[in-house]
């Protein structure tokens, strides 16, 4: 049987004019103006609008609307727009991987961390995943508390390495448990409150009221387990005299004060001379579940499998020591 070759041309030919018009769409929605999207696109502003009124009879509703200052997507507009992101990151990922393979390119794997990650886990982390993948940049990004998820779901990250336990309310995200971070009370190596300590090795949980608290903020979660722990405790509040969303400021200015704070265990080892130590108060234990999460598509991948271990054993080496 003979197949007309026009027959098989022509889906691959529609499907290409979707992914000009999908990419047009981003345009106008990020520029929030045909006109300034046209200029961006070096395109006319007709040609753009015949692309759009393309989509939306395509998908049979509309992606945008008008306003007085320009355009803004539709709830189904913006779900467009983020599949379309998706599927962009990763062509982008199985372009760099296929050209990688034939002529040595690099490919960039974007990791947004949390701060225990940052400045714990991942340096270690890294210098063994460099040398196993030497094609591959890795880029790490600070993980916003609110925004990785989305940047995640729609590929302007590849990985959040993070606190887990809490859907990710985004569809087609894995997550990986990895491990349990604990959050201890700290202070600096000397600080007057180890002078307090009794024969059993304790503070009573009261003299930690007497000194001034550091709540370290880069996530809201750090403060609400700093008050609850210590009023579910004691029944009051600590004496929050500043508030850090810089973890180097918040170790430094542990080092240089007699201020306490509840932070995760690991970040305390990026301190030294003075070390920052846990202060033997008797408050609720706080734990944290810390782990992976990755897009679907990426889960097979050999890099990215290989960072699940490695951050792994990395988490049982942090709590042996």
């Amino acid at each position: 049987m003979q197949i007309e070759l026009s027959a098989i041309r022509w889906p691959y030919r529609s499907m290409l004019d979707q992914i000009t018009h999908l990419f047009r769409l981003q345009a106008i929605i990020e520029e929030g103006s045909l006109r300034r999207a046209a200029e961006r696109l070096h395109v006319t502003q007709p040609a753009l609008s015949r692309s759009l009124i393309q989509l939306e009879q395509y998908f049979g509703q509309s992606l945008v609307e008008r306003h007085a200052r320009g355009v803004r997507p539709t709830l189904f507009g913006q779900k467009v727009l983020s599949a379309s992101l998706r599927l962009m990151r990763q062509w982008e990922l199985t372009d760099q991987e296929l050209r990688t393979e034939a002529n040595a390119t690099t490919i960039n794997l974007r990791i947004g961390a949390g701060p225990v990650w940052r400045s714990v886990i991942l340096p270690v982390v890294m210098l063994d995943m460099q040398k196993r993948f030497p094609h591959v940049v890795f880029e790490i990004h600070r993980a916003h508390p609110t925004d990785s998820y989305r940047d995640l779901s729609e590929g302007r990250l590849d990985v959040i390495l993070s606190g887990t336990g809490q859907e990710t309310r985004h569809p087609r995200l894995i997550q990986k448990p990895l491990g349990v971070v604990n959050n201890l009370v700290v202070a600096r190596e000397g600080h007057p409150i180890f002078a307090r300590t009794n024969a059993e090795g304790r503070i009573r949980s009261e003299t930690a009221l007497e000194y001034p608290w550091l709540v370290y903020t880069e996530y809201s979660v750090y403060r609400e387990l700093t008050i609850h722990a210590v009023h579910e405790r004691l029944g009051h509040s600590p004496d929050i005299g500043l508030v850090c969303d810089s973890l180097n400021t918040t170790l430094a200015t542990l080092q240089r004060s007699d201020y306490l704070s509840l932070l995760p265990e690991p970040i305390t080892q990026a301190a030294s001379s003075p070390r920052l130590v846990p202060v033997p108060v008797d408050l609720v234990p706080r734990e944290v579940s810390i782990g992976m999460i990755v897009r679907e598509e990426l889960e097979a991948s050999e890099p990215v499998r290989e960072l699940e271990i490695a951050c792994a054993d990395a988490i049982v080496r942090l709590r042996d020591l």
